[in-house]
């Protein structure tokens, strides 16, 4: 008889490559989101950057796991290692809301959980982040997306033809529901409900090795599948929401992040002349003077 799930209230997915600082992001975590958690670390450092069996040492409340193979990347591969942790966490916990977590985003403040809970008491979004609107207001453009979509699920698809067997599929199903070409929240940061989730695991969509070979976005794929799935995706990331994010560098100063009380922000490699580890101090401040 399998064990019932352990009951937490966050889980965590967050890949890891040997350029990440992941130590001051889990802290971050550990800081901010309510116990019980859990944070599930997929290892694709190789055994460098990050101590890993360190990390792990830090909270019994962090699992490391190694990086699937054929897994490179940071498209369709990385889709392939956040699936992965997510496969782990629905399979092992009870969570209230799973948070896709780059390892350069860091979580700026608490209570992430009661506005995730209220989003989903008050919204039909069951995949929440920076949606539709930017940090500043301004309309997200998917047309890239939808492009590259386009591309992959067409002729040009037929060099890897399991993967574009999967898109067109996708695809299909998605239209169905109203899908809008490439819509999809902001990788970096979202967050996805427990039905979505079990959703997912249950029809075997967490588990396409092919997708590895993608050179389709995980967050672009994660996207497609929340709508075939039958769900829909809502604004967490607009100027009046908790995340703050952007592709490449921080959306606005440390300081403004701080004084617009942001949940979450990415990335932290820069912020005009700020280096990661600049940003990263300043926010480490920030936590230990709370």
């Amino acid at each position: 008889m399998q064990e019932p799930a352990q009951k937490v209230g966050a889980a965590v997915v967050m890949p890891v490559g040997p350029n990440d600082d992941a130590a001051d992001t889990v802290e971050s975590l550990l800081a901010y989101l309510k116990s019980p958690r859990v944070i599930v670390v997929i290892d694709d450092t190789g055994g460098r950057g990050t101590d890993m069996t360190g990390l792990a040492r830090r909270s019994p409340d962090i699992v490391v796991l190694p990086a699937p193979a054929d897994s490179a990347g940071d498209r369709g591969g990385l889709w392939v290692k956040i699936a992965s942790g997510m496969r782990h966490a629905v399979r092992h916990y009870a969570f209230d809301l799973l948070l896709r977590f780059d390892a350069d985003a860091v979580m700026l403040g608490a209570g992430l959980e009661e506005v995730v809970a209220q989003r989903f008491a008050d919204l039909p979004g069951r995949m929440l982040g920076s949606y539709r609107l930017g940090p500043d207001g301004a309309t997200r453009d998917w047309a890239p997306a939808a492009a590259l979509l386009r591309r992959e699920s067409g002729l040009l698809g037929l060099r890897n033809p399991a993967v574009r067997r999967l898109l067109r599929r996708l695809v299909a199903e998605a239209s169905g529901r109203d899908y809008m070409p490439g819509e999809h929240p902001l990788g970096g940061a979202y967050v996805l409900a427990p039905e979505l989730v079990r959703e997912l695991d249950r029809r075997g969509w967490l588990h396409f090795p092919a997708l590895g070979r993608s050179p389709v976005s995980e967050d672009h794929l994660f996207g497609l599948m929340a709508v075939a799935a039958g769900f829909q995706i809502g604004d967490f990331g607009g100027p009046d929401d908790p995340f703050a994010l952007r592709w490449k560098g921080l959306p606005c100063s440390p300081e403004e992040l701080l004084s617009r009380s942001k949940l979450v922000t990415h990335s932290v490699r820069s912020w005009a002349d700020m280096d990661e580890r600049a940003l990263r101090r300043a926010f480490a401040e920030h936590r230990m003077a709370r």
